[in-house]
């Protein structure tokens, strides 16, 4: 009775492997008395969420695995998802996981791709209703198709062992993890990116000479008129360049499906307070025309277009 019982569980155990792994194995397993485990497993107590400190490993800003490339969430607030779980046993009982305990498959755990480590997540499975409380402390499932790798204990209290998958839906509980140090990194890396594209922009305005074309007050001082019997034009103020719509910046913008034209000018009009002009040309381009009130202002005005989305913008008299 006792040989039977233990292939039986080992049968579970190899079904569980296949179903989906959260870890790479790397030493032999260590597996407890099974009368002793399924017991514990099916009555233990569920984890209670607490506060807990970021794992020092399995939170780096992204990773990959067999080729993809995948991005950890900065916290686990807000996160609820359906989709298949699997689970994982015996092949990789007594293994590191990528938080740094060993994995146990008879504690109620959990291995998740992209939830911060450690955190805590119900399990509801939505073809019996069954559910559980589990503590995400590894990496996975790397099969496509799968949201959530549950352990041996989990996948007891869930009766979906015998199928190895199962239709869930996965929420994240309060309190809710954070992960304050990849915040940083990556406010750090939005910063640099948005310097790289400033200086990025200055370059292209910078070789684009206001001088090229002459200015409104040029304009009219050499279509003034000569007063007879004087060698010098009668002197005209000049107006405004904006008041007129003499002076422009002028650049170039993809189009995005469902944003026309009118919609552009809109949200462009909103941001820059200006009097905006979009019009389409070729292929799935649009040509911005931002009015200016002099030429020193379009340096600036040119990087908040490249903020925009505005490219190659160039001053113009019109």
């Amino acid at each position: 009775m006792a040989k039977s019982w233990s292939q039986t569980l080992l049968l579970a155990s190899l079904a569980g492997a296949l179903a989906g792994c959260g870890t790479i194995p790397d030493r032999p397993v260590s597996i407890r008395p099974a009368g002793t485990d399924l017991k514990a497993a099916s009555s233990g107590d569920e984890p209670i969420p607490r506060v807990e400190p970021p794992s020092r490993s399995g939170n780096a800003d992204t990773y990959v695995v067999f080729g993809r490339r995948y991005r950890v969430r900065e916290t686990s607030e807000g996160y609820r998802e359906q989709g298949t779980a699997s689970w994982y046993g015996a092949d990789f009982h007594g293994r590191k996981t990528s938080s740094g305990p060993l994995y146990d498959m008879y504690e109620l755990t959990a291995a998740h791709k992209s939830l911060p480590l450690p955190a805590y997540v119900r399990v509801t499975n939505l073809e019996n209703g069954r559910s559980t409380v589990v503590k995400v402390t590894d990496r996975g499932p790397f099969v496509s198709g799968r949201i959530i790798d549950l352990s041996y204990a989990a996948a007891l209290r869930l009766d979906m062992l015998e199928r190895g998958t199962a239709l869930v839906e996965v929420a994240a509980l309060e309190p809710y993890q954070y992960l304050p140090e990849l915040v940083a990194r990556r406010a750090a890396e939005r910063e640099r990116l948005a310097a790289v594209a400033d200086r990025k922009a200055q370059r292209l305005v910078s070789v684009v000479p206001v001088q090229d074309k002459p200015d409104a007050t040029e304009r009219l001082a050499s279509a003034a008129p000569v007063a007879k019997g004087k060698n010098k034009p009668v002197e005209r103020r000049a107006a405004p360049a904006g008041k007129n719509g003499t002076l422009y910046l002028v650049g170039t913008v993809s189009g995005e499906r469902g944003n026309p034209p009118r919609q552009l000018q809109n949200r462009l009009a909103s941001q820059l307070q200006r009097n905006v002009r979009v019009e389409s040309t070729t292929g799935s381009h649009y040509q911005v025309r931002v009015p200016l009130r002099d030429s020193s202002e379009a340096r600036q005005m040119a990087v908040r277009l490249a903020g925009l989305g505005v490219s190659h913008s160039r001053v113009i008299v019109d």
